[in-house]
Formats: structure tokens, C-alpha cells, sequence
């Protein structure tokens, strides 16, 4: 094991002086991109492992969406332009003879995740699917004058015969030389900024307020114990007949959400609010929407543009660059390797109580049970002996299991990026 501890003094998150954190909502492009990406995915796996017992290769780690047109008037508007997905990936197409429908799994998932958070959008004349999937191997394929080769990476998104399906294990190699980041411990501001969002888009919440639509953003800004919070709201204009409704609305959340994070975060000295910042009544502009998104009007989305892991965006924290939704949950380092860095942060918190970072750093081809370098940064001022061993062995059960951790993940049981 190629490991180094670097111990960091006991000045955890948050006892540091300030600290940024952003979420985009559950209607936001980006998090819809993600959650899509993420779904098929996990849907793909278990087509595949049903039908095959065992996932066949896939990524879909490059999903976008494009907006689409709106004209939207309190109390109503109309859809001009149909929102575009961008099916962008590739899949394991066949299994011999056998024909893998990946994209009627795929369009089911965008028809279902679409309706779920934009409730009034017309799944049938509102959306339009751009299949850009192929099946081309990558590089490393070297083909003879006459046109064969003994490479088996040429059939690396095809299993011609059946006996190759054996190829689809990749051996338990990492597919990539990347860093896995993570941390096993949310701060109070992260926690906040999480809960926030997660209130205002429940269900409970939305019967009461049905005007609030799900493509929420919240900014989190906390110096020492005093909080920050600026959130974008978008009204649906179904439900906001006036300016006068939107704005006396506005007033309403605003003192709701300072409530619910006072009382529910004692940690936080004083606890400021602002909301739809750029709303210019003299010029007709307000958050208004018709579906409850920016996506209908324009915004766009991609994968990895949003929340990390853990379902923030923490701007003075450690975090993977990497995008983990929608990429094969059995070798894909930029997927696994950030799962398996939280999960060993989680494990080292929950025995020892310390607080670290996870860095996992792979190289193409290694065995994932054995990535390149393992370095962690422990917020104590000194670790002993023991401690270093049982973070030791922590590490090895968490890369001996990494198995489970792939099967965790296409069944919804591990949390990735919502």
C-alpha cells in the first residue's frame, strides 16, 4: 500500500474563519443532466445483469440538456421550443444474437426523472431525445492490412460471440489514471445549504406552496458562525397570478427559510436571507417560469457542472473533479474511486472521530484494489501508532469490497451527486 498521512492541525471546517458552499436543486440543468446520466446508468446495470449476470460495458458520462423556449405571463404562458436531451455515451449494443435496448431504458428514465421534477411538463411534446450514443472501442485497436486484428478491444462495446462477455470483467482493471477525492463529513454549512434545498422541494412543502418550482440554487456564505444564504427561487406561473402575489410570496419565503435553518442549525450565530437578487419590477423581470426550471427557457446542463458527490459544490473544500454520474459503476476510477474516498473517510470518522480527505489516485490498467498512490489528509495535530494502522486497515477492507460498493451504487443504496 503506497500510503502518506499528512496531519493538518485540529482546525476542521468549521472552525475556519469562512467557508463557501453551493447546491444546485433538483430542476437545476446540471443536477437534471447528472441524475439522468446516473439513472440510466444504474438501469442499464441491471438490464444486463439480469439478463447477462453481469454489466456490460457502458458510459454515459457526457449527458447534456438544452433549453428550450418559453413565453410565460402570470397565470399562465406556453412552451415555443421543446426541451433538448442529448443522449450522449456508449453502450454494449448486443450479446450475440441478442439485441441490448438501451435506448427504450434510456428514454424511459429521462420520460420518468423529467416528470418527476418538472410535475406540468407534456412528457410527449415538451421533450425531444438526440441519440448520439456509438459504440466505437477507443484507442489501442491495431488492425492489419487485411482488416483483422487480434486486439479484443475491438469488439470493447460488442460481444460478437458470446464466450467474449469474459472481456467485460475488465479483469478488475482501473480504466483510467484519475484521482478519486472525497470526505466523509459534511460542515454545518454544507448541512444547511443540503437541507434547504431539500425542504423547499419536498413534497410536503410544495402542496403548501405549489408556486415554488424545483430548480432551486442556494449560495452559502459563512463568516465564523454568522451565515449567508442567497437562493434562486423560480415561480411557476400557473400558480403566481401578479407581481404583487410574487413579490408578498418572496417576503413569505424569505422568513420561512430564516426559521426553518435557525431552527434547525443552532450552530449558526445570525442567519441572513436574500432571494431572486436580480428582479427588476420596473423591467418586467422576475423568476417566473412556466414549468418550474430555467431548462424551459434556454439554460443548459451537462454532467459534472453541478453538485459533487455529496450533493454540494464546496468551493473551500477538497472535492473530485471528476464527473461520477453516469460512468460504469465497475471500473470507472472517477466513479469508484470518489465513492471508496468517502466511504474510507466515513469509516475513519466513525471509528477514530477524525475528520479527513481522501485522495485515491489510479493508473490505467492497475488493479483497483491497488491504485497508484493512497494520500489522506487527517485534521489532528498528531496521529499515533495504532490510529495509522487502523486507518491501514480500514483502507484495505474498503478496496477488498469494492465489489459491493459497485452493486451499492446501481441499486440506489449510495448517494451520488443529488
Amino acid at each position: 500500500m503506497n500510503l502518506f498521512i499528512e496531519t493538518k492541525g485540529s482546525k476542521t471546517i468549521d472552525k475556519r474563519p469562512f467557508e463557501i458552499v453551493e447546491r444546485k436543486g433538483l430542476g437545476h440543468p446540471d443536477t437534471i443532466s447528472d441524475a439522468i446520466a446516473e439513472k440510466i446508468s444504474a438501469a442499464y446495470s441491471k438490464y444486463c445483469l439480469k439478463e447477462f449476470g453481469v454489466v456490460l460495458r457502458h458510459m454515459v458520462d457526457k449527458i447534456a440538456v438544452a433549453g428550450g423556449s418559453t413565453k410565460v405571463y402570470f397565470g399562465g404562458g406556453k412552451v415555443m421550443k421543446p426541451i433538448k436531451i442529448y443522449l450522449n455515451g456508449r453502450f454494449t449494443e448486443n450479446y450475440g444474437e441478442n439485441k441490448i435496448p438501451f435506448f427504450e431504458i434510456s428514454k424511459k428514465v429521462i420520460f420518468d426523472h423529467l416528470k418527476q421534477v418538472m410535475p406540468l411538463i407534456d412528457i410527449n411534446n415538451d421533450i425531444v431525445i438526440i441519440d448520439g450514443t456509438h459504440n466505437a472501442p477507443g484507442p489501442g485497436v491495431v488492425w492489419n492490412e487485411d482488416g483483422t486484428s487480434k486486439n479484443e478491444r475491438k469488439n470493447f462495446f460488442s460481444i460478437p460471440k458470446k464466450e467474449l462477455i469474459k472481456n467485460h470483467s475488465n479483469k478488475l482493471r482501473s480504466n483510467d489514471t484519475s484521482t478519486g477525492v472525497g470526505y466523509g463529513f459534511l460542515s454545518q454549512t454544507e448541512s444547511a445549504v443540503i437541507n434547504t434545498e431539500e425542504f423547499l422541494n419536498s413534497r410536503k412543502f410544495k402542496e403548501k406552496h405549489p408556486y415554488v418550482g424545483t430548480d432551486i440554487k442556494v449560495m452559502a456564505h459563512r463568516k465564523d458562525k454568522n451565515l449567508s444564504l442567497t437562493l434562486c427561487i423560480p415561480f411557476i406561473s400557473k400558480f403566481t397570478p401578479s407581481s404583487e402575489f410574487y413579490f408578498q410570496k418572496l417576503d413569505e419565503l424569505k422568513k420561512i427559510i430564516s426559521e426553518y435553518v435557525i431552527n434547525h442549525f443552532s450552530f449558526f450565530r445570525s442567519v441572513d436571507v436574500f432571494l431572486n437578487t436580480r428582479d427588476d419590477k420596473s423591467n418586467d423581470d422576475y423568476y417566473l417560469t412556466l414549468l418550474g426550471s430555467a431548462l424551459e427557457s434556454g439554460d443548459e446542463g451537462a454532467v459534472g457542472r453541478g453538485n459533487r458527490i455529496n450533493g454540494v459544490i464546496p468551493f473551500t473544500q477538497r472535492a473530485t473533479l471528476e464527473a461520477a454520474c453516469g460512468k460504469n459503476p465497475v471500473y470507472h476510477v472517477g466513479k469508484l474511486y470518489t465513492v471508496a474516498s468517502v466511504k474510507i473517510s466515513e469509516k475513519i470518522y466513525d471509528k477514530l472521530g477524525i475528520e479527513s480527505i481522501v485522495y485515491l489516485v489510479s493508473q490505467m490498467g492497475r488493479p483497483l484494489s491497488d491504485p497508484w498512490n493512497i494520500l489522506i489528509e487527517i485534521f489532528v495535530d498528531n496521529l499515533d501508532s495504532k490510529q495509522e494502522t487502523e486507518i491501514q486497515k480500514i483502507i484495505s477492507s474498503q478496496l477488498a469490497n469494492l465489489n459491493q460498493l459497485t452493486m451499492d451504487i446501481i441499486d440506489g443504496k449510495i448517494r451520488i451527486c443529488s
